[in-house]
């Protein structure tokens, strides 16, 4: 059996770490020379108080925490609930959360987590094994999850009230990474059997260290310090106010001028003007994130190979990154973002404007065709690049209208097929590839290639193959031949990868955006 004892999580990570573990590998050299911060400061007295205020983009769809996907749901979530685990803080591996310390059997079939016996729910109810029994059996089993895929078979116990165990009936790759997913939340069973899903979704109870005292839907959500949270030292806030602002200029301005504490996603165009307004810091870090323009293959017009692949021949990545992207991203080899596993050693699509005319004249349609894009409407950056990329096609005799949406409206679209193509992007919320390969790789998951309707049975024989491969060598190479056949088939038009910039507010402490995208505040304070 090998042991695994808690350790207590680092407030922030010092530059020398987070760029040595980047996934995303940006040059050290040129982060200190632009005069960003890489990690938020430490203090040696965090102080207690204080209500934080930040603004991100869209509003939550649901905090039920099984049936949601996108990330301005999973992260208001997180911040509301525990895990059983997390993903830690340079993303290549877990920490505990709820569990303080847990064993594995030597044939990594057996897994027993030990449960932190002061964890108490925000009602003052304390959580137990049944709890985390019934959370997980909802993300493996519930007919609406599409997470059941991601674990195996198994069967759980729970000897103890602080005890539960996984019995795996199958060799499982990525089990510590997939029990630290979101989507396995701890919820009271009690409660969410006593007033059911909706309600739950709207009046959330959860143990972690803030608990959701009024949603203005579309406009904020305000969180209160969890009295009950098992260390009472912790939370440092009193509360949180999440903003929804949709609009990148309005956003920034508010943070500029002190109407908010920290403003998300920074639009890259304003980030050199940013870092040196006063008051500010500019923080940038690896992001397990991958942008792109996703085709509906419901419709004939992009079942054809050589139409996508001439959409990535005609597209010229490089020139979007230096003129929109102010040179801060790189150009995707993978469909997967820039982490664990990712393949790095192939080359992009590269710009090749006579191979993409080749490829349809080669199509069911070589004369081109008409189709809409739908984007998220208030994103400046991506409103850049969808004109940009609608001026490259035109040569294939590709128009493509580009349609604004909000953001959930755009979502709810992709989500139900009712669309052509579609802005879309992916982050991951664990460090392994495998919930990215069942989310966007492999067509006979619950997500369709997030409703691209992409299957190709090799990849999907592939991805099954790699999540029972307990060698990380062999795994490494079944998701490199994998990734090389999915970025031959072009499922989607591949646009780049990007670290996390965020403006953030200088009397803000301890405040650092993850790998995994999301960002634990129990460790946030203000000066």
């Amino acid at each position: 059996m090998s042991r695994h004892p808690g350790q207590p999580l680092p407030m922030a990570l010092s530059r020398r770490r987070l760029l040595q573990s980047s996934a995303l590998g940006l040059a050290a050299t040129a982060l200190a020379g632009a005069g960003f911060s890489v990690a938020a400061r430490a203090d040696e007295t965090p102080k207690r108080g204080g209500i934080l205020t930040m603004a991100r983009t869209g509003d939550v769809v649901s905090f039920e925490p099984v049936v949601p996907s996108d990330n301005m749901s999973i992260w208001a979530k997180l911040l509301v609930f525990q895990l059983l685990i997390r993903t830690n803080p340079t993303g290549d591996g877990v920490v505990p959360d709820l569990a303080t310390s847990w064993d594995i059997s030597d044939d990594k079939r057996t897994y027993t987590f030990h449960i932190n016996p002061k964890a108490t729910f925000s009602d003052g109810t304390p959580v137990t094994s049944e709890d985390v029994e019934f959370s997980f059996g909802r993300t493996i089993y519930d007919k609406d999850s599409p997470w059941g895929s991601m674990f195996p078979k198994l069967s759980m116990e729970t000897p103890d009230v602080h005890t539960i165990v996984f019995n795996l009936h199958q060799d499982w790759a990525p089990f510590m990474a997939v029990a630290s997913l979101h989507g396995a939340a701890i919820v009271p069973k009690a409660y969410f059997n006593k007033v059911g899903l909706d309600v739950f979704g709207n009046k959330p109870i959860g143990s972690g260290p803030f608990m959701m005292t009024d949603w203005k839907k579309g406009d904020s959500i305000t969180f209160a310090r969890n009295p009950h949270f098992w260390d009472p030292s912790r939370p440092y806030l009193d509360g949180i106010v999440l903003s929804i602002v949709a609009d990148d200029n309005v956003r920034m301005l508010k943070v500029q001028s002190g109407e908010i504490d920290i403003g998300t996603q920074v639009p890259f165009n304003q980030v050199n003007k940013l870092k040196t307004a006063p008051g500010l810091d500019i923080q940038m870090v690896p992001y397990d994130r991958i942008d792109w323009i996703q085709f509906n293959e419901k419709l004939p017009v992009f079942q054809d190979v050589k139409i996508r692949q001439a959409m990535n021949y005609a597209v010229d990545k490089e020139a979007i990154i230096k003129a929109v992207l102010f040179g801060y991203g790189e150009v995707p080899t993978s469909f997967l973002p820039k982490m664990f596993m990712t393949d790095t050693t192939d080359k992009p699509y590269p710009y090749d404007l006579a191979k993409a005319k080749q490829l349809m004249s080669e199509s069911s349609m070589p004369n081109g065709f008409s189709a809409k894009c739908t984007t998220y409407s208030g994103d400046t950056i991506f409103a850049q690049v969808a004109e940009i990329v609608q001026q490259m096609l035109l040569p294939l005799g590709i128009k493509m209208e580009i349609v604004p949406e909000e953001m959930n409206t755009q979502l709810a679209q992709v989500s139900a097929a009712q669309y052509e193509m579609a802005q879309g992007y992916m982050t991951s919320d664990i460090f392994d590839p495998s919930e990215l390969v069942a989310f966007a790789g492999a067509g006979d998951e619950g997500s369709d290639s997030v409703w691209t309707y992409y299957s190709n049975p090799k990849v999907n024989a592939l991805a099954k193959q790699a999540l029972g491969e307990l060698d990380e060598a062999k795994r490494r190479a079944t998701y490199l031949d994998m990734q090389r056949i999915i970025f031959s088939d072009a499922p989607y038009l591949w646009l780049y990868w990007t670290p996390a910039i965020t403006a953030i507010r200088d009397n803000v402490h301890g405040f650092m955006v993850l790998p995994t995208g999301n960002y634990w505040l129990e460790d946030v304070w203000k000066s």
